[in-house]
Formats: structure tokens, C-alpha cells, sequence
């Protein structure tokens, strides 16, 4: 059967990072540090790491963690998990702290004062939600990742001198082209890989049809689907794109060419091995704030391809990526309220299945693009380049 899942597990050996052991908690001026943590999101992965790096820079923090409160799927190493949980446990002068709020902005608690209160958000449509301008406003500075969301963010009211573009990293030690591949049942030769929640914005319905419609079962090719499914918990995957497939596009099953799903939780280890497990990077999102899987596919030196809209344009051009042109911004999603009014970039699939073809019948050229790209997150986006900057800011605002 050519729509195949499998359930990934763990397989996490003892990962190497430079962590100190620090004193008895404190109680000073520092960084009251409130964000989601835990769970394998953008906002959690991006959160644990500038939170680590202050403290690895000696700046005082107290942790608070949105949400889940441990790394109850093992997705973090053993040593990161040790280093926030003792952070957790410091405390900071709140009266004279700064207030950094690592979530989006209808999570930030507005009730906690301090010497300065930071919001870091982002949001992928042409738009900000409804409520989030007088949120924004509220602070002291609005912390984004691109320049997408500053143009969006100042567009929505928000004003320009609260709006600060702090972008986020990628671990190129861990990402690296040389990372152990995965074993995953039925791959093929060629295999383009997506990572992504189960929602409408990452576009996959586009990506199934594009696939579909330009490989046949013959070709010596596959589609892997990594699905979280940190928004929608409820849906069974299998069946929806059954569904999609049989019903929407037409086609049967047994005579598509191989997409395989990938369900469950991996580790950080397991993503970057599940990278190397593949050909090419395939992700056509109608939007994004700035696209981690982009960084870390680049990281891995895979040939990507993604849409030419929104976030991941600070990092994506057409030397170190394949870049989807759009048919134009169109509404978005209606079912869910957050987006009511909002626009997204509406993908060509056309363009989608040009460049999945050229990927796959000239596999050395896309390595070249991999190379390029692989290059500039060393240069440019690697954490060791950009923490330091997240440091800077906060050093700033606490006047040390």
C-alpha cells in the first residue's frame, strides 16, 4: 500500500554540551523568563536555547515555563533538561527584572511589571489578530524573528520603536550533513521530506497534489510526511489524507506513488537524523513567522524548497533554495477564528511540481544548493552567531 506510517521511537544517546554548574538560587535583577518550553514547537524550541544562552552568559534568570512544565516525550537532551529544570528554580528581583514573555501575544500575562517587559511573537499571515495591537503596545518592546513580521507587526499599528527583529538560530552541530540517516520502511532512492503541523497553513494538501500529479508509482521516488499535531491533537492522519487522496484527488491508493507518515514524537537527535534520511526538503506553507524546519533542512544541506512568501525570506533566496512563486495572496483559512479576514499566499502548483522534478532529475545541481545553503546557516545563523546579539539586547535593558 503506498500510504505507509511509521511510528517513530527513541533513540537518544548522551548528547554533548558544555553545560556549568552554577551556585544557590538567586535573587536579583535578571530576566523573569516566561515562555513555552516544553512540547517540540517553534516558540519551545527557539525559548530553551536563548534561555540556556543567558544564563551560560552569566545573566541572572528565573524560568517559567507556559504550558508543559517537563519534556515529558524525551525530545530534549538529558543535559538541557537538567540545566532548565535548575533554572526553574532561580529567582530574580521581579520589581527590577526585565519581564521577557516567549509566546504568543494572547499568552503574555499583562498584570507583571518590571523594569522592562518584552514580548517575543510572530504571526504568519499579511496581518495581525484581532486584540494583539493594544498587547503589542502594551510593552516595551515587541520582539519578532523577520522582517516579514516587522513590516505585518508596524502595518497592524503596532509602533515602530517598540518592534525589534531578533532572529532565530539553528544548531549546526547537531544539523550536519554527516548525521546518522534514520531507517524508515519503504523509502526510496529519491526522498523529498516534509516536517509540519497538522494544519491548513503548511500547505501539504498542495504538496500531496503537486506529488501525485507529478510522480507516478513507478519512479524510484517517495514523499515522507513528518506530522505533529501540536494544533490538532484529535484528527487520525491516516485517514485524513486517505480521504484527500482517494476522494479529493482521485486517485487510488494502491496506485500513487509511496507517501509515507511519520507519527509520534522524535527526539532532536532523530530530526537531525531524519534530515540525512532524505533527498530533498518539500514544505509549500501559505505563511510562516520564520520556518525552524527551513533552518534546520539548510543546516542538514538538503536542497530546499518553499514558498517564495513570508518569514523565511530573511534566510531563502534562489542561490541556496528552490523558492515556489504564488499565484497571489488569497483568504485564509476561515475555519479557524484567529485568521478571520486575514490573507496567506496561495502557492503555484504548477511551480511546486516543476521544481520537485528538477530536484529529483538533477540531484547534483540541488546538492549544489544544499551546499550553498548548508554554508550560510554556518556563516549566518548558526546559535554561536546569533545568541550572542540575543545577549546584547538583554544586557542592554538591564543596563550591564
Amino acid at each position: 500500500m503506498p500510504l505507509t506510517t511509521h511510528k517513530t521511537t527513541h533513540d537518544v544517546p548522551r548528547a554533548r554540551y558544555p553545560w556549568r554548574h552554577y551556585g544557590e538560587p538567586v535573587k536579583k535583577a535578571g530576566v523573569y523568563f516566561r515562555g513555552v518550553v516544553y512540547g517540540g514547537s517553534g516558540y519551545a524550541e527557539e525559548c530553551w536555547v536563548v534561555a540556556v544562552a543567558l544564563a551560560e552568559a552569566g545573566v541572572p534568570l528565573q524560568l517559567h515555563s507556559i504550558g508543559q512544565h517537563s519534556d515529558a516525550n524525551r525530545i530534549l537532551p538529558s543535559h538541557v533538561r537538567e540545566r532548565l529544570d535548575f533554572l526553574a528554580r532561580q529567582r530574580v528581583e521581579i520589581a527590577t527584572s526585565v519581564i521577557y514573555q516567549h509566546v504568543s501575544a494572547f499568552g503574555w500575562n499583562l498584570a507583571i511589571h518590571g523594569a522592562a517587559r518584552v514580548g517575543r511573537t510572530m504571526f504568519e499571515t499579511d496581518r495581525i489578530p484581532d486584540g494583539w495591537l493594544e498587547r503589542c503596545n502594551a510593552l516595551d518592546e515587541i520582539w519578532i524573528p523577520t522582517e516579514f513580521n516587522r513590516q505585518t507587526f508596524e502595518q497592524g499599528g503596532v509602533k515602530a520603536s517598540k518592534l525589534l527583529v531578533m532572529p532565530a538560530g539553528v544548531d549546526t552541530d547537531l544539523f550536519r550533513p554527516e548525521a546518522k540517516p534514520l531507517t524508515i520502511s519503504r523509502a526510496r532512492k529519491f526522498n523529498f521530506l516534509s516536517v509540519f503541523d497538522l494544519e491548513p497553513r503548511k500547505g501539504t494538501d498542495l504538496l500531496v497534489r503537486a506529488y501525485l500529479s507529478e510522480f507516478k508509482a513507478d519512479e524510484d521516488v517517495a514523499l515522507i510526511l513528518k506530522i505533529s499535531q501540536l494544533n490538532d491533537p484529535v484528527t487520525d492522519p491516516v485517514a485524513q489524507f486517505s480521504y484527500f487522496i482517494e476522494k479529493e484527488i482521485g486517485v487510488a491508493l494502491e496506485k500513487c506513488a509511496p507517501i509515507i507518515l511519520l507519527t509520534g514524537s522524535l527526539s532532536q537527535l532523530e530530526m537531525a537524523r531524519l534530515y540525512s534520511s532524505a533527498n530533498a526538503f518539500v514544505l509549500p506553507s501559505r505563511g510562516e513567522g520564520y520556518g525552524r524546519p527551513f533552518l534546520e533542512a539548510l543546516s542538514a544541506e538538503l536542497p530546499v524548497i518553499a514558498t517564495r512568501w513570508s518569514g523565511q525570506l530573511d534566510f531563502l533566496n534562489d542561490d541556496n533554495s528552490y523558492l515556489v512563486d504564488i499565484e497571489g495572496l488569497v483568504p485564509a483559512a476561515a475555519e479557524e477564528e484567529i485568521f478571520a479576514g486575514h490573507m496567506w499566499a496561495q502557492p503555484s502548483v504548477d511551480h511546486l511540481r516543476r521544481l520537485m522534478r528538477e530536484a529529483y532529475s538533477h540531484p547534483e545541481k540541488a546538492r549544489e544548493r544544499g551546499k550553498r545553503g548548508r554554508a550560510d546557516m554556518v556563516e549566518k545563523w548558526d546559535w554561536s552567531v546569533i545568541a550572542p546579539r540575543w545577549v546584547s539586547e538583554f544586557r542592554r535593558l538591564l543596563e550591564i
